[in-house]
Formats: structure tokens, C-alpha cells, sequence
């Protein structure tokens, strides 16, 4: 296994960026990609997933295949088949024991690499039926989770949602997608500790996930945000009580700039001379399954500056959605910027 990883970065790059398992919630299939710096850059701006980077698949074992071989990796004995169909070694495993295989090949692969790369799980086909919403998160070191979540049946109670993030590593990325109401999330709930969340509740008022969030970036697609609400967010950055990790929120509405517009007011945001360009405000997020994509330019006349250390934040209205960019910038660095 190790010769097969190796040959593999040989023959791609000698820099290899990471290794991202991408499981299938629907079948329980894993595969598993080794990602070099050299692929193309067109849409992701971290090398993109293509048939040419696998270099096992992971798959729940058919107790008629009969030609498996046995290999032992860090003491655990695993099946693995080679075939005709794929490049690449087929590791598999049955139901009591699938968490320790995933364990002894990620270990391996961390004795080859070590902590010079970055290992990410992400899940696919994870809007499927009420028989895949638990997500699978295996145990596994120095691995970043990006998990997508339907807040309906099992999960819709919050007993139950709470209980699976408690039990569960901090997660790089969350993509929720809330078809229920659901009770709100206790303050210290595990939840608001991931990096990138994503909300999508377009069809109902789901519960406040933005108040206690603790991460770096939070999208919220909604059908209605109270303007008290969007001011309580801003007053708490402000006053630095809150959201000290964030560089990015943008919460889309159903409502008009009208209606939202009087927020720039009621938070104090102070003004750029019309005359001057201010600077565009871009991150990079992981709101799309761990893809390094770049946020929505944030080029603004408004904005606002935290109490505690005189950080600045852009913010303003695009149509029905209120966008809040922080800079890692004073008032007065931010201020020479400006053009």
C-alpha cells in the first residue's frame, strides 16, 4: 500500500495537498483521493476530485466475493481485491467492524504523510431518504468533517440533533437543510463550534442558528429575518460580546432592500465619501463541501468598527440579503485603502 501511494505521488506532484475521503451515505462506499497541486484550478481553488486521483475505494464487503486477499495493516487484518474494473485497491469491510478499517487505513496513511497534508471527509447524497440521515463520522485523527444534515424526521427533534454533535469531532463544514421546526439549540450546543455553516430554510422560520455561532463564516438562506435580529448580530461585534472568530455572514431574505436597508442605520455604520472607492472584501469559504470557493465581493460605503481592538467590518445590502465582510484591518489601516 505504501509503494502504491508513493508511486502515485511520483507520478503526479511531489507536493501532494491532501487526501479527502469521500464517502457515499447511500451504499456506505468510501473513496479515497490523493490531491496534488499540479491539477487544474478552473473552478476550485484546491485541486479538484477526478477519477485519475483515486487511489483506493472503500466498499461494504458482498459475502458471495470470494477473491479477496488479507493484508495487514497496523495489526488489523483487512480484505482487499484487485480487478480488471479499477487502477486501484478495493479495501472492504463488514458492518461490525467498519470503524476500525477506516481507522487502520487512515493510520497507515498517516504514517506515510504524517501531518505534512490535510485529510478531509465529506459526504455525498446526504438529501436522501429518512434511511440516510445519520451521517457516518468514524473516529479518525487530524481529519476536518464536512457533513450536510436534513432537519426533518430524526433529526428535526432537538434532542436528537444535539446529541449527535456532542457525540461527534467539531466539524470543519455544516450544510443543514431545515424542513421542520425545530426547538432552539442550547448557547453551548457543539454545533455552533464548526468553521463553515450553511442554512438553508427557505420555506419556514427554522430556529436562530446565527446567535451563538462561534465559527468563521455562516450563510443563511431564509425566508424572513426579523431587522432586530440582524441588528442584535451586529451590536454584539460591535461591543466584541460576540462573533469574534467571524469573516463572513450573508443572510438572504425574502424581504426588499427597503425593508432592510434601515439596518445600516440602526447599527451605526459610518460612511465612505461617495467620491472614493472603498476595498472589496473576498475570502476564501468552504460553504461548497470543503472546495475552497471565494465569497461574494463585498464592495461597500458602510461600515462599522469593534469596540475591543477598532477591527473594521464592511457590511451592506444586496437586494434582500445583508452581507458582513471583516477585515483583519484597523479603522485606520482600513481607511488607507480606501482609493
Amino acid at each position: 500500500m505504501k509503494k502504491l501511494i508513493m508511486s502515485s505521488q511520483r507520478k503526479t506532484s511531489k507536493s501532494i495537498e491532501s487526501i479527502d475521503y469521500q464517502y457515499r451515505r447511500t451504499d456506505g462506499t468510501c473513496l479515497v483521493y490523493l490531491l496534488d497541486e499540479i491539477n487544474p484550478l478552473e473552478e476550485y481553488y484546491k485541486p479538484s476530485r477526478t477519477i485519475g486521483n483515486i487511489i483506493m475505494r472503500i466498499v461494504k464487503r458482498d459475502e458471495d466475493e470470494n477473491n479477496n486477499v488479507q493484508f495487514n495493516v497496523l495489526g488489523k487484518m483487512i480484505d482487499f481485491r484487485f480487478d480488471s474494473e479499477y487502477k486501484y485497491p478495493i479495501a472492504s469491510y463488514r458492518e461490525w467492524d467498519k470503524e476500525s478499517v477506516f481507522q487502520s487505513i487512515h493510520n497507515h496513511f498517516l504514517d506515510v504523510f504524517g501531518n505534512s497534508i490535510e485529510y478531509h471527509w465529506v459526504e455525498q447524497f446526504w438529501r436522501y431518504d429518512e434511511d440516510f440521515f445519520v451521517p457516518f463520522i468514524p473516529k479518525l485523527r487530524n481529519v476536518s468533517f464536512n457533513i450536510g444534515m436534513n432537519l426533518d424526521g430524526h433529526f428535526s427533534d432537538v434532542r436528537n440533533f444535539e446529541n449527535f454533535f456532542s457525540s461527534s469531532p467539531v466539524m470543519k463544514t455544516i450544510t443543514l437543510e431545515v424542513k421542520k421546526k425545530m426547538k432552539p439549540l442550547s448557547p453551548g450546543s457543539k454545533f455552533y463550534q464548526a468553521e463553515y455553516v450553511y442554512i438553508d430554510t427557505p420555506r419556514i422560520n427554522g430556529p436562530n442558528f446565527v446567535r451563538h455561532f462561534r465559527g468563521r463564516q455562516i450563510g443563511l438562506n431564509c425566508n424572513e429575518y426579523r431587522r432586530s435580529k440582524l441588528t442584535d448580530i451586529v451590536t454584539r461585534w460591535k461591543s466584541g460580546e460576540a462573533f469574534q472568530n467571524l469573516e463572513y455572514a450573508q443572510i438572504i431574505t425574502r424581504h426588499s432592500p427597503q425593508y432592510l436597508l434601515p439596518v445600516l442605520d440602526e447599527i451605526g455604520a459610518k460612511f465612505i465619501d461617495a467620491n472614493r472607492q472603498p476595498p472589496t472584501h473576498a475570502v476564501y469559504s468552504l460553504f461548497s463541501w470543503g472546495n475552497k470557493n471565494r465569497t461574494w465581493p463585498l464592495t461597500s460605503h458602510r461600515y462599522i468598527v469593534r469596540e475591543t481592538d477598532n477591527r473594521v467590518a464592511s457590511v451592506n445590502v444586496r437586494l434582500g440579503t445583508f452581507l458582513i465582510g471583516v477585515w483583519d484591518k484597523t479603522e485606520e489601516e482600513f481607511l488607507r485603502m480606501v482609493e
